[in-house]
């Protein structure tokens, strides 16, 4: 099988088997909701950092007076978005240590990645709730999985970019 075969085969796969294995129940309850609180956690700790009274309850981030929140629900909370980048590394060819820093380098920065937006939308929610929804569905759905696969090509292309030595 040529390599650009074979490379479509192992995302393929990755995509399919990680997405079953997303979905299954043991995984939403033990590892997508403590993955969406943590989220919930860190963007109300960044939100809280510039001055923004927010607070999290689990997987949800709500206004300090509890007139506004939003719940970062396991089908919402970027997993996705990383299945896709961890499947273009694990199919791309290349060495196993440069797969290994590079993939938790992009791992890391599209957490973050997440975080922003997570705390984004809360702040549209606040101050522009008509506009809430097209920015959640349409937006940031279509900006993370452009992170996700930005950072692929970042890291495929560039030897130097996720893989410092």
């Amino acid at each position: 099988m040529r390599t650009s075969g074979r490379m479509i085969a192992i995302f393929t796969a990755t995509m399919v088997v990680g997405g079953a294995v997303l979905l299954s129940a043991p995984v939403q309850q033990a590892v997508m909701a403590p993955w969406s609180e943590t989220i919930a956690e860190v963007s109300a700790w960044l939100m809280r950092g510039v001055g923004i009274p927010v607070d999290a309850a689990g997987h949800v981030l709500v206004t300090s007076d509890r007139r506004f929140a939003v719940s970062v629900e396991n089908e919402c909370n970027g997993a996705w978005a990383h299945l896709i980048l961890l499947s273009g590394i694990l199919a791309y060819p290349a060495t196993l240590r440069r797969r290994a820093v590079g993939g938790l380098l992009a791992q890391a920065a599209l957490f973050v990645i997440n975080v922003l937006r997570v705390a984004s939308l809360m702040l549209i929610g606040m101050y522009a709730p008509a506009l809430l929804r097209p920015a959640h569905v349409y937006v940031w759905q279509f900006l993370i999985i452009g992170c996700a696969l930005t950072l692929f090509w970042v890291w495929a292309t560039d030897e130097r970019a996720l893989d410092p030595r």
